[in-house]
């Protein structure tokens, strides 16, 4: 008996160590993301930052958030950018998935699918999906960074929460979102714009959020 209660005592002290262990791994790896490094000017579309009130940051329990605008002075159209990224995902800070906010936000999405960058590092998959509120038509793209690298897929993103804190590994992660109205041009040509865009920032958003393994991420042009 006296050897179970030692034997369980002993596990107990283990796992208490293992998490404080984990804490202090975390921790140190939190704020990995740099914001300051995302252009403001990207092609002729130039970037307006949108505040953030204190509800809304509560909601999203990220630790760090960008909304920024970009308009074209072509023909007015207005790009948004929407990054969050989360130093640690614990139970009740994990990242929203856009397939649950966008209908919980009023967007119905009439269809959705998934496109392939490719790049020196390898292919990307891009999330797609078109999005409906009232007269407004958008369309979306989004995707995530983890230390597994780019995802695109909602179930291994929760894979890859649960092997990385299986391995004592760091947990931090982000969501990047663009979104762009559907103009007069219609689907196809927002579609060409969007991801033109996308190409752009890809190497960017590399250096901004350098969590995801160095073979897997893209160079800066100077």
């Amino acid at each position: 008996m006296k050897l179970r209660l030692v034997a369980f005592l002993v596990l107990v002290a283990a796992a208490g160590l293992w998490t404080h262990v984990l804490r202090g791994r975390q921790a140190r790896e939190q704020h990995a993301a740099r914001f300051d490094l995302i252009p403001a000017q990207v092609g002729p579309r130039t970037g307006v930052d949108e505040p953030f009130d204190a509800g809304t940051m509560a909601a999203l329990k990220a630790d760090l958030v960008l909304g920024r605008l970009y308009r074209d002075p072509r023909d007015g159209s207005v790009l948004q950018l929407f990054v969050a990224y989360f130093g640690s995902q614990e139970t009740g800070s994990q990242i929203h998935s856009p397939q649950h906010c966008l209908p919980g936000g009023g967007w119905r999405i009439l269809d959705r699918g998934k496109w392939t960058l490719l790049t020196p590092a390898g292919s990307r998959t891009i999330n797609e999906f078109v999005i409906e509120k009232g007269a407004g038509i958008e369309l979306v793209h989004y995707w995530f960074v983890t230390r597994s690298g780019v995802l695109s897929n909602e179930f291994a993103l929760k894979w890859d929460l649960v092997r990385n804190s299986l391995l004592g590994l760091p947990t931090d992660a982000a969501m990047i979102r663009l979104v762009l109205p559907v103009g007069p041009g219609g689907l196809e040509a927002a579609r060409q714009d969007l991801r033109a865009f996308c190409r752009t920032m890809m190497p960017v958003m590399d250096h901004a959020i350098p969590i995801a393994p160095a073979k897997d991420r893209l160079a800066v042009a100077n």
